[in-house]
């Protein structure tokens, strides 16, 4: 072996011996511990263990354990735990105490009420759970539903409760249609403001594309520089006042519903050689601010006249 490497291992053993001894100076100032050193021969046969700590024979407990005036000592002549230290240490914990047997492999079951007996199934004809479900044999109860409680043995049936459904309003059910719609369709030719434009004009022209089913209210405003003719079944006040300051008028005029279907579709009573139906002689009192005039059918067609503005 060279002389520089010899040098090296000399100077490497003695910090190794420094550093061992700094060690077990640091730790033999410890109270609850004795300590036993070797010397520095013998540090190549016990290389593994270099500090044994065993504990006091003497009775003494550790300062980690409780004092023996606590509790009574176990069989190693330690202390033994009191109660409060096998749980939570705060008394207001809502966990349950720690049970008062040893816990093992053996006994782990869970804790009384949190589990339900199962149901025993398959035990006889009209058992609960089994071939005929406690349902009997046959008839009505054991195939379905059986009958509801205010069945009466099939007599009136629903006649004994009768049941009354309120209708909205007719306003509500009209076909709305804009003023300025109207208009538009004015401006593109499909509507002629010459002549009265009535219901069945705006239906066919496509003004009004939905079915017409109890008549056409008209809303809205528009700037009109020609007078209208309309009629129609219901008109708010701010459309009446756009057409009349035009010059023009609407009539608000009454159809029954089957009077109202003739003139949209006069076809279906003439192609089956049928009549057109009379127009009503009147309405009803409650209808007396609502309508203008009884609706004729056919509709009367009249050349529109500007009036004095």
């Amino acid at each position: 072996m060279s002389r520089a490497a010899t040098s090296l291992l000399v100077r490497l053993g003695a910090a190794c011996q420094r550093s061992l001894g700094v060690a077990l100076a640091d730790t033999a100032a410890a109270p609850s511990c004795s300590y036993t050193t070797f010397a520095a021969g013998a540090l190549s046969a016990h290389a593994p263990a270099l500090r044994l700590c065993s504990l006091a024979s003497s009775g003494a407990s550790p300062s980690w354990l409780p004092s023996s005036g606590a509790g009574t000592r176990g069989p190693s002549g330690l202390a033994a735990w009191p109660a409060s230290t096998r749980g939570f240490a705060s008394g207001g914990d809502p966990r349950p105490e720690a049970p008062e047997y040893f816990v093992g492999l053996g006994n782990l079951r869970d804790n009384p009420g949190a589990t339900r007996q199962r149901i025993r199934v398959g035990r006889g004809d009209s058992g609960r759970r089994n071939k005929y479900g406690g349902r009997g044999m046959k008839g009505q109860k054991a195939h379905g539903r059986g009958p509801h409680i205010l069945f009466d043995g099939g007599q009136l049936h629903w006649l004994k409760f009768p049941v009354t459904r309120q209708r909205p309003s007719y306003e509500v059910l009209y076909a709305q249609l804009g003023l300025s719609r109207v208009a538009e369709f004015v401006a593109l030719g499909l509507l002629d403001p010459s002549r009265t434009i009535t219901m069945k004009h705006l239906y066919d022209s496509g003004c009004v594309t939905s079915n017409i089913k109890y008549g056409v209210m008209l809303y809205g405003k528009a700037r009109l520089s020609y007078p209208l003719d309309l009629q129609v079944t219901a008109c708010a006040p701010e459309s009446r006042a756009s057409v009349e300051a035009a010059g023009g008028r609407v009539t608000r005029v009454y159809y029954t519903r089957e009077g109202l279907g003739a003139v949209l579709h006069p076809e279906k009573f003439t192609e089956r050689r049928l009549p057109l139906p009379l127009p009503p002689p009147r309405w009803h009192p409650r209808h007396d601010a609502k309508f203008d005039a009884i609706g004729l059918i056919p509709p009367a067609v009249q050349h529109v006249q500007a009036t004095a503005m």
